[in-house]
């Protein structure tokens, strides 16, 4: 593993206690038909939903970098991260992007992201919305 690799996770790895499925607050905050991704506030993915893990072209056995940062290409890097920031320092409530994201098949793609701070709500979470561009 290189030195700044980040090491990848399986979706069961990615789901933490606080973030599971069936649990009532996490379902208040994502469907699961929707295409979204929910981040803690250090930018990791707690989970992935399936809708959202077939428009980045993931199967379902195939691991997924555990850093969302990791996912985005550098000359969208500066921004997200930006926004995130101020949501974890500031209370930022929502931001939205157009943004590369490598896909499963590593490849480029454009997606339109709409980021909504959740972390005073019980859910504790940064959710991430996702629409293809194609």
């Amino acid at each position: 593993m290189k030195a700044n690799s980040l090491p990848e996770m399986t979706a069961s790895e990615m789901t933490g206690k606080k973030f599971m499925p069936d649990r009532k607050r996490f379902q208040e905050v994502i469907h699961p038909l929707t295409s979204a991704l929910v981040l803690d506030e250090e930018g990791n993915i707690r989970h992935i939903t399936p809708a959202a893990r077939r428009l980045l072209e993931y199967k379902a056995h195939q691991s997924v970098k555990s850093s969302f940062f990791a996912h985005i290409h550098s000359s969208n890097l500066y921004q997200v991260m930006r926004d995130v920031a101020d949501m974890v320092r500031y209370g930022k409530g929502k931001a939205s992007w157009l943004i590369r994201l490598r896909t499963g098949k590593n490849r480029w793609r454009w997606y339109k992201a709409t980021a909504q701070n959740l972390l005073k709500a019980p859910a504790g979470a940064i959710t991430i919305h996702l629409r293809d561009l194609r």
